[in-house]
């Protein structure tokens, strides 16, 4: 089991003595434009300074704007360029984990969800032929209301190194059916945890127990598997909260 706090890359070296500090790793956060601006020689530096202070990370893939399982080609090549290079600093990197959004949404796709499931086997393979065999790609849930896309992603790579990372804010503004329904058919495929809370009407990234997320019945889920492969990450959009949301997921899973 490991814990792990968000961190935007730009603002990662400033922040690694609190990290160690903490005893906590970091996820990473590579956004669209700096993912096209980065220099992979600094990337190779900054490899050296985080095992320098044993801080362990995992990177999270740019998502605005990208489309892993869209129709359009032109948008999905640049999708899949973006993550396989995010896939590459991850291995420079030595990263746990490279998190992806998977992009499926019933509006977007108009409920078209082979059309999505098509395009998308083809980005994963290409993202899993550029990460080493020591990195795991993780999709986790955004807009999803089933678990279903998902599974059937996942059901097309049984045998690779792709994975699923349950996000407790989405599930709680966007799923339809109950934590079981979700958990239950993928818990063998859960490899991450973003956990975070929220009312229901926004995406507000609280610490644990500040908002309806059932955490009580995740924790119940939690007891019945084994968490020794998952890596449980938060992240806060606030600074303010950074302390907080990193206390209450260490009591959550004490």
């Amino acid at each position: 089991m490991s814990l792990f706090v968000n961190v935007p890359y730009r603002m990662v070296e400033k922040n690694l003595e609190k990290a160690a500090g903490l005893s906590i790793g970091l996820e990473i956060y590579l956004d669209n434009h700096l993912i096209e601006e980065i220099d992979m020689g600094h990337v190779k530096e900054f490899s050296k300074k985080l095992r320098d202070f044993k801080v362990p990370c995992t990177v999270h893939a740019p998502f605005m704007d990208l489309s892993p399982g869209g129709y359009d080609r032109s948008i999905r090549k640049i999708t899949r360029d973006k993550l396989k290079k995010s896939a590459e600093v991850g291995n420079i990197l030595e990263a746990r984990a490279c998190v992806c959004h998977p992009g499926y949404d019933k509006w977007r796709f108009d409920g078209n969800e082979q059309l999505w499931l098509d395009g998308s086997i083809e980005t994963w393979t290409e993202v899993l032929g550029v990460a080493d065999k020591s990195l795991p790609i993780i999709v986790e849930n955004i807009f999803e209301e089933t678990p279903a896309t998902l599974i059937a992603l996942l059901d097309n790579f049984k045998e690779k190194n792709l994975w699923f990372c349950f996000d407790s804010g989405h599930f709680n503004l966007f799923s339809r059916v109950s934590l079981d329904d979700w958990l239950v058919p993928l818990k063998k495929r859960i490899r991450e945890m973003h956990l975070h809370d929220n009312n229901g009407t926004f995406d507000d990234h609280l610490p644990i127990g500040s908002g309806s997320f059932p955490f009580r019945e995740l924790k119940n889920f939690l007891g019945q598997i084994e968490m020794k492969q998952i890596i449980f990450t938060v992240e806060p959009h606030s600074e303010a909260t950074v302390v907080d949301s990193i206390k209450r997921l260490k009591e959550f899973l004490s």
